[in-house]
């Protein structure tokens, strides 16, 4: 286990809940499906990640989890703070205020999840065994640390989400439940512990929109600092604080959400904003082509084969990240 020091992590105000450097998640296959992602998450800050399937949301996800898939190589740091009041400054939990996650034994991993980390999962349905009780699943955030809820526990965390005769209903089984009802359980049980933070991977990609701002509205009063992966990038400008907008596994643009969806600067951003259903009588303008593989990463902008803006240096030089956005045509001015 590894504590990160004060000094190495700067002024306590400038201290994230999570923060990620330098990350890389290398699968087996010789897939590299993130490739030197920068992230923060401040508490009380619901951070959004967003982008096309295949862009590295749901590993980099995975990889805060600790639940990278077998034979995947992850290396950079992802460091956790639990805070000064928080559940990381309990010394019965064995754990110090900042951990170091990547390298972490996973029988500490599993310590952490639940306790430290919360998990919103994208399907409830397919998150719950059919055969047992929702109380069962929503309990198990204390059964999987060998502990028992304290009495009434499991009833006052689905009241606290807005579930009417919770003690009834959770005698009930998964496939009684509405999904937009199961997933407001599944963040009782995600944020059981009160978790520093809270991943929640698509938890609303099943649900219509009202029902969706519904239940990440009740996501963020239950967590302090959530990091939310989404396609629905007109919920993450509503929802989110901040978005980091992921392409071919690295970071195009990042910066306050309501700024970097509603006037974003990266031509990857712009065609992604452009795609989305639009005010009657104007259709989305489809973003053609596919992101490279993974297997086979450009030298240059990832983006640089679908972009209109392309130019000549885009094919050979990586672009850096510069004030929040990596485009070699926004920092020259073209």
């Amino acid at each position: 286990m590894v504590s990160v020091t004060d000094q190495q992590e700067g002024s306590t105000a400038a201290r994230p809940c999570l923060r990620v450097r330098g990350l890389h998640v290398r699968y087996s296959d010789g897939a590299h499906a993130v490739r030197g992602v920068d992230l923060d998450v401040a508490a009380g800050e619901v951070v959004a990640v967003v982008g096309e399937s295949g862009c590295g949301k749901s590993t980099l996800a995975r990889a805060v989890l600790g639940l990278a898939p077998g034979g995947a190589h992850t290396s950079g740091s992802i460091v956790l703070r639990a805070g000064g009041d928080g559940p990381g400054d309990d010394p019965r939990r064995g754990f110090p205020p900042t951990i170091e996650l990547v390298g972490l034994p996973d029988g500490e991993l599993r310590r952490l999840r639940g306790r430290h980390i919360g998990y919103v999962a994208q399907n409830p349905f397919g998150a719950c065994d059919p055969l047992r009780t929702v109380g069962h699943h929503v309990a198990s955030t204390w059964r999987v640390h060998r502990e028992r809820p304290p009495e009434g526990a499991v009833t006052a965390l689905l009241e606290s989400l807005g579930i009417d005769d919770a003690a009834r209903r959770a005698r009930l089984h998964p496939h009684q439940w509405s999904g937009g009802m199961l997933q407001r359980a599944s963040i009782a049980g995600g944020c059981a512990h009160g978790p520093a933070l809270v991943v929640a991977d698509e938890p609303t990609s099943a649900l219509d929109a009202d029902l969706a701002r519904s239940i990440l509205g009740l996501l963020r009063a239950a967590g302090p600092a959530v990091l939310l992966v989404t396609h629905d990038l007109a919920l993450a400008a509503e929802v989110a604080d901040r978005s980091y907008v992921l392409y071919a596994g690295e970071v195009a643009e990042h910066g306050a959400a309501s700024e970097v969806l509603g006037a974003p600067r990266h031509p990857y951003t712009q065609a992604l904003v452009a795609a989305l259903p639009r005010r009657r009588g104007v259709l989305p303008t489809p973003l053609p082509g596919a992101p490279p593989s993974p297997r086979r990463p450009p030298g240059g902008c990832p983006f640089a084969e679908r972009c209109p803006r392309r130019l000549p240096p885009c094919s050979s030089i990586a672009p850096a990240l510069v004030a929040g956005v990596a485009c070699h045509a926004v920092v020259s001015g073209s």
